[in-house]
């Protein structure tokens, strides 16, 4: 956890309002994993007896931005922004700015360092959350290296995604350094095209196992051994995909690793604070910028506990209570509740068992 003084940074609370509205935007309906993180931006406005305004972009980019703009220009209040790539964070910000908005970024932070500075010292800037992603890559090395595995194919989406190569390059550094060889590295737009992909490579040279590095490649990878008829070797993957566990409960997937995209609470629990009027700083006056939310492993005998606190009908895995006290506590309070998230914290504290 690291954190930041921010410039001229509005210290007034915001006016008082019996409701807020929130804008928060998605990428696209077609992913588990961007919706999964859309649910989770959502409930804590919800809970918090807020308005929330949802934004699809059908996956194109110019889209995103007439969305930010929209969401802003329809009055939200603030705005939890999803940014995929790093050269759509100045337009991204620039239109805050242009509205007097204020913004968290959720599940992504810039790579650029000049571009994250840009960002923090933005006095609209409430705060970041997102995953340790490089930890996940570390975690599943370590896992195929226990196992003895030594040879690898991996599927993975496109150069230069925020999430994914930071795992694809923690993952080739603890697998090589403890001898392993990669077979191939098939980049990807999507989990169609990776199974395509990895079909075709399958049957030129027989990995030892295949590393999706998101749910949609693990899935790929799962579907592309069916296909071929070359079932036994193990896929790993990230990301806890309800398809990916029930594949893991199949048998069709070994091991997958994530932390179901909580990105979205949390930020949106920012968010929350800072329009209730209690900006969530530490003792210097710095918000928030959190990267190393910790992976969690859900192996098969786990899937049913998983299913009980993760999968409800409501979807919501912080009751309102939580979230409250969350909004209003402190910043302490919020860092304590993301290094502590877990599958057994969550399930302790619903009494789930």
């Amino acid at each position: 956890v690291t954190a930041f003084s921010t410039v001229a940074f509005a210290e007034e609370a915001q006016a008082e309002k019996d409701s807020y509205m929130v804008g928060y935007n998605l990428f696209g309906s077609a992913s588990y994993a961007l919706l999964t993180l859309a649910n989770n931006t959502d409930f804590p406005i919800v809970q918090m007896g807020d308005t929330p305004m949802q934004t699809n972009a059908n996956f194109q980019v110019e889209t995103m931005i007439a969305d930010v703009e929209n969401m802003c220009n329809a009055g939200c209040d603030g705005v939890c922004l999803w940014i995929p790539d790093d050269s759509l964070y100045d337009a991204f910000i620039g239109i805050c700015s242009k509205y007097n908005v204020p913004f968290v970024l959720v599940d992504k932070v810039p790579q650029d360092p000049e571009i994250a500075e840009r960002v923090k010292s933005n006095p609209l800037f409430v705060g970041a959350v997102c995953p340790a992603n490089a930890v996940y890559g570390q975690k599943i090395a370590d896992y195929a290296v226990a196992k003895g595995w030594d040879t690898v194919l991996i599927g993975t989406p496109s150069k230069g995604d925020a999430s994914d190569t930071p795992r694809l390059d923690a993952f080739l550094e603890t697998f090589q350094a403890n001898g392993g060889t990669v077979i191939d590295i098939l980049y990807s737009e999507n989990g169609n095209d990776a199974q395509t992909r990895l079909e075709a490579s399958m049957m030129a040279e027989e990995p030892v196992f295949i590393y999706g590095t998101g749910s949609d490649y693990g899935i790929a990878a799962a579907n592309a051994l069916e296909n071929t008829g070359m079932v036994g070797i193990p896929v790993v993957t990230s990301g806890l995909d309800a398809v990916a566990l029930e594949y893991e409960a199949d048998g069709k997937i070994e091991m997958i690793n994530g932390d179901f995209w909580v990105a979205g609470y949390f930020a949106s629990v920012l968010m929350e604070a800072y329009l209730h009027g209690n900006k969530l700083v530490d003792a210097d006056g710095n918000v928030p910028y959190i990267t190393d939310i910790q992976p969690f492993e859900v192996p098969a005998e786990q899937y049913e506990l998983f299913k009980s606190v993760f999968l409800s009908e409501s979807g919501q895995f912080y009751t309102a209570e939580e979230t409250a006290a969350l909004v209003n506590g402190t910043y302490d309070d919020f860092v304590a509740a993301i290094q502590n998230y877990n599958l057994e914290e969550r399930a302790a504290a619903l009494g789930v068992q």
